[in-house]
C-alpha cells in the first residue's frame, strides 16, 4: 500500500507542472470579441449595472413592504412585574357598609393595597385593515418607484453601452495606426537598404542614409507609443465591461471602413423623444409626485380597521408561575373584539401645506419635462448634423489618402532612379502618414458621431444590436 501511494504521488509531482501550465494556457488564451459580445459581457460584470438592478430589487421589496400593511397584522405582548411599593387605594372614611365601621385598616387615612406584589400577563392582539384610501396610493406609488429603478438601470445600460462602443472603436483605430506604422517602416527600411548598397558604391551619398535612418527611428518610436496607447485603450474598454485587466481579448469587429447609409438620414418621427429613457424618467417622476399629492389628499379621509385580542393576567404576593397555599395567586383572562375608527378632524393646516407644495412641484416637472423635449429636439438635430458634416469630410480624407499614396510612390521610383532626393521620400512618407491618420481619425469621428446620433434618438442599443 506504501508503494503504491508513493508512486501515485510521483506521478503527480511529475505531471503537476503540465498541469499548471496547461491551466495557464487556457486562462490566458485571448477572448474573441465583437462589440454586441462585449456589451452582453457588461450587462453580467458591470459594477454599475449590478448595482442598479439591487436598487431593482430593493424596490421591489419595498413594494412587499407596502403591500403588507393590507394583510392582517399579529402581535404578542408579555409583561413581568415586581411592585416593590404597591399602590394604594384610599376611601375617605372607610369603606360604607363595612361591618367594623370601617376598622381594620380601612379607616380613613389609611389606603387599601391594590393586588399583589408580583403580576405577569401575557395578550395577543391581530388588526386588520378595513377602509385606508392612502394603502392603496401607496401601493401604486411603491410600483411606480420599481418601474422608476428598472429605467434606471435600462439608462445605466445605454451608458455602459455607449462606453463600450466608443471604446471599441478606439481600439480598432490604434489597432489600424500601428498598421500602417509598421507598413511604412517595412517600406522605409528597404528603401534604406537599398541606399545603403547605392551609398557602398558610390551612387548615394552618407547624407540619404542618415535621413532615411532617423525616418525609421522616428517611425520605431512612433510604434512604441502606439503599442502603448494600445495597452491603454484596451484596458479602458475591458474597465467598461468590467473585465479583468488581465484578460487577453481579440477583437472580431475589425472592419472599419466607409460605408454611406442613408437610411440613417430618414426623416425622425415626430414622438422619437418618447424613446429616450431620461424623458421616461422625468415621466414616471411625474407620476410619482401625482400619486404623492393623492396620498396627501387622502390623509383628509377616515380610516377604519377591525381587532380581536385575547390576554392573560396573573397576580400574587410570592414570586411564582402557578398558585401555592401561600401566595393569594389570582389569575384570569379577558377577550375582545371591535372596530377602531380614525377622523382627523384638524391637523394645523399642514396636510394642506403638503398638497400645496406637491401641486408646485408636479408644475415643476411639468416644466422640465417641455425643457427636456426641447433638449432633445436640439441635440438630435446637432447629431444629425454633426453625422452630415463628418460624412463630407471622410469622402475627401479618402481622395488625400490616394494622392499622397501614389505621390510616395512616384517619389520612391524617382530616388531609385536618382532622379529625387532622400528629402522627397521622407516628405511623402510623412504626408503620407498623416493623410492616412487624419482618415482613420475622421472614421472614428463618423462612428462616434453615428452613436451620438442613435443616443439622441433612443435606438442606441437595437443599433447596437444589428452590428
Amino acid at each position: 500500500m506504501r508503494i503504491q501511494i508513493k508512486t501515485i504521488l510521483a506521478i503527480s509531482l511529475l505531471f503537476c507542472p503540465w498541469i499548471a501550465n496547461q491551466t495557464l494556457a487556457q486562462s490566458t488564451e485571448p477572448m474573441p470579441l465583437s462589440i454586441q459580445e462585449a456589451i452582453d459581457y457588461a450587462g453580467q460584470h458591470n459594477s454599475r449595472i449590478k448595482m442598479a438592478r439591487f436598487d431593482e430589487k430593493i424596490a421591489e421589496q419595498q413594494t412587499n413592504e407596502v403591500r403588507g400593511r393590507g394583510l392582517p397584522q399579529a402581535n404578542i405582548n408579555g409583561n413581568f412585574e415586581d411592585r416593590l411599593k404597591i399602590p394604594l387605594l384610599v376611601i375617605p372614611g372607610g369603606i360604607p357598609g363595612a361591618p367594623d365601621g370601617g376598622d381594620s385598616g380601612n379607616e380613613e387615612g389609611i389606603g387599601i393595597p391594590m393586588g399583589y406584589q408580583y403580576n405577569s400577563g401575557l395578550s395577543g392582539e391581530v388588526t386588520q385593515m378595513i377602509f385606508d384610501p392612502s394603502f392603496w396610493v401607496g401601493l401604486n406609488a411603491a410600483k411606480s418607484s420599481g418601474q422608476l429603478y428598472q429605467q434606471q438601470t435600462q439608462q445605466v445600460s445605454e451608458e455602459t453601452a455607449y462606453n463600450i462602443a466608443s471604446a471599441y472603436y478606439q481600439v480598432i483605430v490604434v489597432q489600424k495606426q500601428l498598421q500602417l506604422l509598421r507598413s511604412n517602416l517595412e517600406s522605409t527600411e528597404q528603401t534604406l537598404t537599398t541606399t545603403q548598397l547605392q551609398f557602398e558604391n558610390g551612387v548615394a551619398k552618407q547624407v540619404d542614409v542618415n535621413r532615411l535612418r532617423v525616418n525609421a527611428s522616428n517611425l520605431t518610436s512612433q510604434i512604441q507609443q502606439a503599442e502603448l496607447q494600445l495597452e491603454q485603450v484596451l484596458n479602458s474598454l475591458k474597465f467598461q465591461m468590467g473585465m479583468p485587466l488581465t484578460q487577453a481579448v481579440v477583437l472580431s469587429d475589425t472592419t472599419f471602413n466607409f460605408q454611406e447609409d442613408n437610411a440613417v438620414l430618414a426623416d425622425i418621427s415626430e414622438d422619437f423623444y418618447k424613446n429616450r429613457i431620461d424623458y421616461q424618467l422625468l415621466q414616471t417622476n411625474l407620476d410619482l409626485q401625482k400619486l404623492d399629492q393623492r396620498n396627501n389628499k387622502a390623509g383628509y379621509y377616515p380610516k377604519l380597521s377591525a381587532y380581536a385580542n385575547y390576554g392573560y393576567q396573573a397576580q400574587g404576593a410570592e414570586l411564582g408561575l402557578f398558585a401555592t397555599p401561600n401566595n393569594g395567586w389570582v389569575d384570569y383572562t379577558t377577550a375582545s373584539i371591535g372596530l377602531r375608527l380614525n377622523i382627523p378632524v384638524f391637523d394645523g393646516l399642514q396636510r394642506n401645506a403638503r398638497i400645496q407644495q406637491s401641486k408646485l412641484k408636479t408644475q415643476q416637472l411639468e416644466e422640465n419635462i417641455s425643457l427636456t423635449r426641447q433638449a432633445i429636439d436640439l441635440e438630435a438635430s446637432n447629431a444629425l448634423t454633426q453625422y452630415q458634416s463628418t460624412l463630407q469630410r471622410i469622402e475627401a480624407e479618402q481622395q488625400n489618402v490616394a494622392l499622397a499614396q501614389q505621390v510616395y510612390e512616384v517619389t520612391q521610383l524617382e530616388f531609385r532612379e536618382g532622379v529625387g532626393t532622400s528629402t522627397d521620400v521622407v516628405e511623402a512618407e510623412t504626408s503620407l502618414r498623416q493623410a492616412q491618420n487624419t482618415y482613420i481619425n475622421t472614421l472614428l469621428d463618423l462612428y462616434v458621431a453615428r452613436l451620438d446620433f442613435e443616443k439622441a434618438k433612443g435606438s442606441l442599443l437595437t443599433y447596437l444590436s444589428s452590428l
